[in-house]
């Protein structure tokens, strides 16, 4: 699989991108627009027939999100980091939360902070396919409140990688769609 992200300020501009990748050829199978919430994305679906992921509902329905928005999964990666039970310490242990220690004199704090990374949505965006880097851009673009539009088709990368002539490639043409529909970023996605 190979695909294309779009990143837009708006959600006119997403119901156009789809509206036009549509009369390109592309199917609703083959788009996916991501969201913060329901408020970011209640046009889009009302005005397409394209369903979009609600980052937070995903978040509140994987389990990925509990007590005060900590990730499960931030628990895990701090004790694969090789934290140990410094996850359990920093949620659960508020006495230590701030000024105190965890884990012979490593600041609760700092604890905090490297295991509950302020990027909260990328075991959801992992969880839906996306690379380290592709999670990484959503992420932050999700967080300001932009959308997201990525076009997954089965085109091989070496289809599209052609000694540097024009990108005829079905993923070629959903770029001209985002660049006409105003994306703030286009990114080639794995």
């Amino acid at each position: 699989m190979a695909r294309k992200i779009g990143v837009f300020e708006s959600q006119q501009q997403v119901i156009e991108a789809i509206e036009q990748l549509e009369q390109a050829g592309f199917v609703t199978g083959e788009l996916k627009v991501l969201a913060k919430d329901a408020e970011h994305s209640r046009r889009i679906e009302a005005e397409s027939d394209v369903h979009a992921d609600e980052m937070r509902e995903l978040e509140d329905t994987d389990g990925n999100r509990f007590g005060h928005g900590l990730g499960i999964g931030s628990l895990a990666m701090g004790e694969a980091a090789g934290f140990g039970g410094a996850g359990t310490v920093a949620a659960y242990g508020a006495s230590t939360w701030g000024t105190g220690t965890a884990l012979g004199g490593f600041p609760a704090a700092l604890a905090a902070f490297t295991l509950f990374d302020t990027d909260e949505h990328s075991s959801s965006l992992h969880a839906l396919g996306l690379d380290d880097e592709e999670t990484k851009i959503c992420s932050q673009a999700i967080s300001e409140g932009s959308l997201v539009l990525i076009v997954e088709t089965d085109e091989s990368k070496s289809m599209l990688d052609k000694d540097g002539g024009p990108d005829l490639s079905r993923l070629g043409a959903a770029e001209a769609v985002f660049r006409g529909c105003g994306a703030s970023l286009i990114v080639a996605g794995a």
